[in-house]
């Protein structure tokens, strides 16, 4: 007799396991990391987004549901439905390189939305562990820098000089031989090249001019000058200029103002954004 009701019980015992299991692996599919603020404890935390104590204790590891946690990344199981996420965005904490564009960038975002919703200035400069909110859109996408100054020397046609450098550094910067270099610009085996030289790195066929905006720009005339490129440009008034870009920082530069080189700042135009990701982080050639 006690054997027929310790079978059913077992059995109902392991459903329960598994019903449990079941809805909190639903529960946990979706989830928030935040960054707790000042004054912030589980118990807060739980009272502000909804969730069960218990269950925000056990996903971030914590004991004392009264601890201190400023500061701390903690996983929020998000139990709302599609229509209430339209409401909710993620938030980031900056770390050493951040730059507005470099953001929006990893996280497949326009970085408009981002001045927006934060209150920024186009020209703002992120403070380190500053914390940002980023639009309900936004989706991580790991960008290797090294990879995007590979694809920005391919569009480089010159490299100048502003001081005394050596040639093998030179080839080294621009992936190609001191040979290529001694030929193209008929040197005789050169060792140092001296300050204020421009060198040509590669052959191209025929002057290239692209619109971006109200800009044209002379795309065969990518100057490598301290690892920042600059290359002449034309307003839509025909004004020539010289333009810089900074693939690292993202930032850009002109002499606009009357041939001077302003300071540098972030995009604030579309076709700037563009003209930026065109540059430094798309694979093709002209």
């Amino acid at each position: 007799m006690t054997k027929k009701i310790q079978i059913p019980t077992l059995l109902f015992y392991i459903n329960s396991v598994i019903f449990f299991l079941s809805i909190f692996t639903l529960f946990a599919r979706a989830e928030t990391n935040i960054i707790a603020k000042s004054g912030d404890t589980l118990l807060k935390i739980s009272r502000r987004y909804g969730v069960p104590l218990k269950e925000l204790m056990y996903i971030n590891n914590y004991n004392d549901a009264s601890k201190l946690i400023e500061g701390a990344v903690i996983i929020v199981p998000d139990r709302n439905n599609n229509k209430d996420n339209k409401n909710k965005h993620l938030t980031y904490q900056v770390i050493e390189g951040d730059t507005l564009y470099k953001i929006a960038r990893d996280y497949n975002v326009n970085p408009k939305d981002i001045i927006s919703l934060n209150n920024l200035s186009n020209d703002s400069y992120l403070r380190l562990n500053q914390i940002i909110i980023l639009p309900n859109s936004a989706s991580y996408k790991k960008v290797i820098n090294s990879e995007n100054i590979k694809l920005a020397s391919k569009k480089v046609f010159y490299h100048k000089t502003s001081k005394t450098e050596d040639l093998s550094t030179i080839a080294k910067i621009h992936n190609i031989s001191i040979e290529e270099i001694n030929t193209l610009n008929k040197l005789s085996n050169q060792i140092k090249i001296n300050p204020n030289k421009k060198l040509k790195l590669r052959e191209h066929k025929a002057l290239k001019w692209l619109k971006y905006g109200s800009l044209m720009i002379n795309w065969s005339d990518w100057t490598y000058l301290d690892g920042n490129y600059i290359s002449a440009a034309k307003t839509e008034k025909n004004t020539s200029f010289f333009l810089a870009l900074n693939c690292k920082k993202r930032v850009l530069n002109n002499t606009l103002n009357n041939y001077y080189w302003t300071s540098w700042y972030f995009p604030k135009t579309d076709f700037e954004f563009k003209l930026i990701n065109d540059f430094c982080d798309k694979d093709f050639n002209f």
